[in-house]
């Protein structure tokens, strides 16, 4: 009795073994997830433990006065292609978030060091909706300077989603600022055999030294039209509708 009592505990531990196995190998494996989003068509490369998230959109820089002549002194606003990367990883507890900077050019990227800070979400459980052919649960949280209202699916469960939008037991696949400014729709949900690694870049900062840069190109902005003689110029910058309104404080 007792020889078969132990070959029975045996079998039910392999099988727990493999499922377990499984589970864990299913959601180790990369997928490829794209979006379309007020910052732009984007691809997000994920597994369970880190993910990548590129856009690709169109900034530009507004300018406003109250001088009649002043667009005589300002240079072109007209939209320009920014590739942008956000990279997050659970492993390591850090991401990497390539932001750009408010020159004339729009090409003058840096890429910000930090250690990952999970947001709070509050899960709406008794709100679902099917996004994609998955069912999904609604959750709100405050992230980056504004309110979301997110959709995420156990049925992928990780915790990865689009650009800095993470931190729920499932894949964000669906998410709106309470505003109306920034939104994230996922369009396609694949396998993929691409390779998930950390981004290799030459130098990082920190996000008080970029906000310092920021502030700096601004400026330079600024003395750019005093020179011209053009001193009632109020400058908006737009790009990809900055969605990181923490930058900018």
């Amino acid at each position: 009795m007792l020889f078969y009592k132990t070959i029975y505990m045996l079998k039910r531990l392999i099988i727990l073994c493999i499922c377990c196995y499984i589970t864990a190998n299913c959601y180790s494996q990369n997928y490829v997830a794209e979006y379309h989003s007020t910052m732009g068509n984007a691809c997000l490369l994920f597994n369970s433990s880190k993910w990548r998230y590129d856009v690709t959109g169109e900034g530009t820089i507004e300018y406003s006065s109250q001088e009649t002549d002043v667009q005589n002194v300002l240079p072109s606003s007209s939209p320009k292609t920014i590739n942008l990367f956000y990279f997050r990883s659970l492993d390591t507890n850090y991401y990497l978030d390539e932001e750009v900077i408010p020159d004339f050019s729009l090409q003058t990227k840096y890429v910000i060091k930090g250690k990952l800070i999970k947001p709070e979400w509050t899960v709406v459980s008794d709100s679902v909706k099917t996004i994609e052919n998955y069912s999904c649960v609604m959750a709100k949280g405050f992230v980056r300077g504004r309110n979301y209202t997110v959709w995420f699916t156990p049925d992928i469960p990780v915790s990865a989603g689009p650009w800095k939008l993470w931190g729920l037991p499932g894949l964000i696949v669906e998410a709106q600022s309470d505003d109306k400014a920034v939104n994230f729709y996922m369009t396609s949900l694949k396998n993929t055999n691409e390779e998930l690694t950390d981004p290799k870049v030459k130098s990082t900062i920190t996000r008080e030294e970029y906000k310092t840069r920021f502030n700096e190109a601004m400026s330079k902005i600024e003395r750019r039209f005093r020179s011209e003689g053009t001193n009632d110029v109020d400058v908006k910058v737009s790009i990809n509708n900055l969605p990181d309104k923490t930058l900018l404080e």
